[in-house]
């Protein structure tokens, strides 16, 4: 392709993007609206996937030993249960650290005094991490066959909760795909049909082009280009806005609703956008060129 085609192309590209400032402002406002939904859109399936991982790290698996276990089995049972498959952490709770978490827990320092040392109840135990959620029930009936062999005498875990937050889980990520899926085939929709307006408006321009003998592609470049500036400029747009809005709004929700940050967090919004912003502007560019393509096809058959 010469350079001056290039310069020509780029030239009646923009020379056509300003001949038609209405079609223009109304193609760029279609790719904007379309993407700030499905911004906004995303930021919500993130940030729920987000809290509920943060809730699945808070449900962990607690085993107890005999109290009579000596420092040597506890060791033992402790390597057994780290070499178990999917288990990520093993942390030892000794007796006394776990009166002082009980006393801390209940703020009962006076209730509880007294219990300590050899009059303390409690015994040896640890708090187990697990890779996923969705690999908890193998990791349990590993711990189950070492109570029944008498290394464990119990354990503890939050197995309805668990099978809870993992459809929760599974329903957001499937709702989130199906809402996202469906606003892309309303969007290429629109932005196709209002490009259409845009070519059909200039249909005679095309058709003199080809009576004087211009080839399909010398036609196209222009409104190809025209297509990528509108879906740039139209993807540019909602990022301007929901970038410092979805900041703004986390800052809001910490600031006024204080107990929230206690439980679970947002999401970073460098974080969101690192992926929402390039996506965006791939998506605009493609919505805008197949748009024209798509719009342009049957005015070049004279």
């Amino acid at each position: 392709m010469k350079p001056s085609s290039i310069k020509y192309y780029f030239r009646e590209g923009f020379s056509g993007l300003l001949k038609n400032r209405l079609m223009t402002v109304a193609s760029m406002a279609t790719v904007a609206a379309c993407i700030l939904i499905m911004s906004f859109s995303y930021c919500m399936v993130s940030n729920l996937q987000y809290m509920l991982s943060q809730l699945e790290d808070d449900i962990g698996i607690a085993a107890f030993m005999p109290s009579s276990a000596t420092a040597e089995q506890v060791e033992t049972v402790k390597a057994k249960i780290e070499a178990i498959e999917h288990v990520t952490d093993v942390e030892y709770v000794s007796p006394d650290a776990a009166l002082e978490d009980l006393k801390q827990e209940l703020d009962a320092d006076d209730i509880l005094a007294g219990l300590e040392g050899e009059n303390n109840p409690l015994s040896n135990s640890f708090n187990i991490s697990i890779d996923d959620i969705n690999n908890q029930p193998p990791v349990l009936e590993s711990l189950n066959a070492m109570k029944t062999a008498g290394e464990l005498e119990n354990i503890k875990d939050a197995h309805s909760e668990t099978e809870v937050l993992v459809k929760v889980n599974t329903i957001i990520t499937v709702l989130g795909v199906l809402v996202i899926a469906i606003l892309v085939v309303i969007s290429v929709v629109i932005i196709v049909n209002t490009i259409k307006i845009s070519v059909f408006t200039r249909k005679t321009e095309i058709n003199i082009m080809k009576y004087v003998g211009a080839t399909d592609w010398f036609i196209r470049w222009p409104f190809i280009i025209e297509g990528v500036l509108i879906g740039l400029i139209g993807a540019l747009i909602p990022m301007l806005i929901a970038w410092p809005a979805y900041a703004q709004s986390v800052n809001m929700i910490y600031e006024y609703f204080p107990i929230i940050q206690n439980m679970v967090t947002f999401r970073q919004s460098g974080e969101i956008f690192a992926i929402l912003l390039p996506f965006s502007l791939v998506f605009g560019i493609l919505l805008g060129v197949a748009g024209s393509v798509t719009s342009i096809r049957k005015h070049l058959k004279v």
